[in-house]
């Protein structure tokens, strides 16, 4: 695994989670051959970002590991978890399993698989600021006060406040003040 391409291609906080990962395996005494060896079981295993922060790996450094380990072949999804936890005691992690892929992995034979996202399409920013892009009347619906007159909203409130608090209008009506 150390001289491959897979692994050399891995960032340093990367490699923390692959070795970490490797620690998490659960494993057992088995009789193989006549003998009792010590047989790793490849079940599935959290990486909550919890304890990445215990490794001193940021949130976004910690999905970029993960995102990574799967491209190239280190580790598989298993169970895609969600944004949604139904209250505090109940959370919904991703699980993972070791995968043997990154031995094929810069080869024609290599299966590439790529991390699915999690969040619905309205709550991924980069959508939101395109969609801000491509609505430029959405400024002209807005509170904001316009240069020219050409630039003036259709249907504006020429009344101003003497504050948001009070209410009352300034320009083209009397305040109570004067009438008293």
């Amino acid at each position: 695994m150390f001289y491959s391409e897979a692994f050399d291609g891995l960032s340093a906080s990367a490699l923390r989670t692959l070795l970490r990962s490797l620690q998490k395996r659960k494993f057992g005494k088995e009789k193989v051959h006549g003998k009792k060896r010590t047989v790793y079981y490849n079940d599935g295993f959290i990486f909550p970002y919890c304890e990445a922060a215990f490794l001193k790996i940021g949130t976004t450094q910690h999905w970029k590991n993960i995102k990574k380990l799967i491209e190239v072949g280190f580790w598989d999804l298993i169970y895609q978890g969600g944004w949604y936890q139904k209250n505090e005691k109940e959370k919904d992690y991703s699980v993972y399993k070791l995968s043997e892929r990154w031995e094929k992995y810069g080869t024609p034979d290599f299966q590439e698989v790529i991390k699915p996202k999690v969040l619905q399409t309205d709550f991924y920013v980069r959508n939101n600021i395109r969609k801000k892009k491509i609505k430029t009347t959405s400024l002209k619906r807005s509170g904001h006060l316009h240069e020219s007159e050409v630039e003036r909203a259709k249907h504006s409130n020429d009344c101003l406040h003497d504050s948001e608090v009070e209410g009352r209008p300034q320009k083209g009506r009397k305040s109570l003040a004067t009438i008293v």
